[in-house]
């Protein structure tokens, strides 16, 4: 991968607005965003859209639809007015806004689903700051919950999702689903709260695709 391709998409990130409790994009997410240019034509949800920055990279990459889905009201409208400032009112309507959790992502049929699901394992949460604490939990003890829950719900076709490779998906559960291949690679730096697992803060990240298995087996 690219390393200024996720530099470009990492400043836009930190130019994006964002309101007090929404998910500011990460490293993780502006490398998200770089596995959206194949999206053209296409109907993508961004799950757990936070700011917005890979509805952003989406839409720029020309997908025909996109459904930005968050359970923060907050975060939804962060995304509309940074989809708008950023590209425009054409961008604007090709963008639905879904207020819901991953319970719920039944409905959203799409050609893709792309999120950054949280993935620090329950013992590394201690180390993150309480006022962003509700950001990063979610991944269970093995920092894989997430994604499972992600899966289990998902109603499209395909799930692009980023995983720290410190994580072991051997133990993923991925039934419905063919085995994931890895789309794109990259070794990034990691916030501190990681230091436990990686001390020297920097890792090799994936960014696993799913497709679903229509014979169910």
């Amino acid at each position: 991968m690219d390393a200024a391709e996720i530099e470009t998409w990492t400043t836009l990130g930190s130019q994006l607005e964002a309101s007090q409790g929404v998910h500011r994009p990460s490293t993780f997410s502006a490398f998200l965003a770089t596995t959206m240019a194949d999206c053209r034509g296409q109907v993508v949800v961004d799950a757990g859209c936070g700011a917005g920055l890979v509805t952003v990279a989406a839409l720029t990459a020309g997908a025909r639809h996109v459904v930005a889905q968050d359970y923060d009201a907050a975060a939804l409208a962060d995304t509309a007015s940074n989809v708008v400032k950023h590209l425009g009112n054409e961008a604007r309507s090709r963008l639905s806004l879904w207020e819901a959790d991953w319970r719920h992502l039944a409905p959203m049929r799409a050609d893709v689903l792309a999120v950054n699901p949280p993935q620090r394992p329950t013992a590394l949460l201690p180390d993150v700051p309480a006022a962003e604490r509700h950001l990063h939990d979610g991944g269970g003890s093995d920092g894989l919950d997430g994604i499972r829950l992600v899966l289990d719900h998902a109603g499209s076709t395909r799930v692009r999702t980023t995983a720290a490779a410190a994580l072991d998906l051997t133990t993923l559960d991925h039934h419905g689903w063919h085995e994931p291949r890895s789309i794109a690679s990259a070794l990034l730096p990691f916030n501190a709260a990681w230091r436990r697992l990686l001390p020297d803060l920097r890792g090799r990240v994936n960014v696993w695709e799913f497709t679903r298995n229509i014979g169910g087996s």
